[in-house]
């Protein structure tokens, strides 16, 4: 996928620094999971919002529960798909 392979060449390694990057079905997006260090999710985001540059900022919250705790970052095309997600600038 090119995301795993952009993130790849930035230096973030699949299972390292991320555990997941996965479509967002309801909202036409793109997700990245299971990111353990906040500085690490402020990157990748970046990246995700220069990869999509025509989509909306992306956005990112933190999970301390489930399969995959940890930082969560996704850049979604429609802006209804951003509901219940923090806006980080």
């Amino acid at each position: 996928n090119d995301v795993i392979a952009a993130l790849g060449e930035e230096g973030y390694d699949w299972l390292s620094h991320f555990t997941s990057v996965d479509p967002v079905h309801d909202a036409f997006g793109i997700e990245v999971c299971g990111i353990s260090n906040e500085d690490d999710a402020v990157q990748i985001l970046a990246i995700l919002n220069d990869m999509y540059p025509d989509w909306n900022p992306g956005s990112m919250e933190y999970k301390d529960y489930g399969r995959e705790p940890g930082w969560k970052v996704k850049v979604v095309r429609d802006r209804e798909g951003r509901r219940n997600w923090r806006q980080r600038a």
